[in-house]
């Protein structure tokens, strides 16, 4: 993700992504959402920040890594999960959405399927027990 979403380093031909604007989703969100989709077969969070140029550079990281990898005989079992991994991370990028300003809506199925995310997305309960729990360990510790 750090390569992809490196504002300073240009990626092949591929100019580095801007900055999104303060209201739009984190660009990490995209990386997580691209995990999701290749363990699940979908994307079950929101909002994703996933723009054209994050979802270009993405395709062609992932793509050079796995051609240019080169293994010895005895790595060859763990080189062919690697590339299995980063194939199957390529099929799953286009089911990564954008809900970013200016989304065209790729990898996404419409507004109903917004919608379910948003719902997936919700907490169902506010975790204060535990997390009472944890100030109080912390300041238990920190005397």
């Amino acid at each position: 993700a750090a390569l992809v979403l490196d504002p300073s380093m240009p990626l092949g031909l591929f100019a580095p992504v801007a900055s999104v604007g303060s209201e739009a989703p984190p660009l990490g969100s995209g990386a997580l959402a691209l995990l999701q989709a290749a363990l699940h077969n979908d994307v079950k969070m929101w909002p994703v920040s996933m723009p054209d140029a994050a979802r270009v550079r993405w395709e062609y990281a992932l793509r050079s890594m796995r051609y240019t990898m080169a293994c010895s005989d005895e790595d060859e079992e763990h080189c062919d999960s690697m590339k299995a991994a980063m194939s199957q991370c390529l099929e799953a990028l286009p089911r990564v959405p954008n809900d970013g300003g200016g989304s065209g809506g790729v990898g996404c199925k419409g507004f109903g399927d917004r919608l379910k995310r948003m719902e997936f997305s919700a907490l169902s309960r506010t975790p204060l027990r535990g997390a009472s729990a944890l100030r109080a360990a912390v300041a238990a510790v920190s005397e």
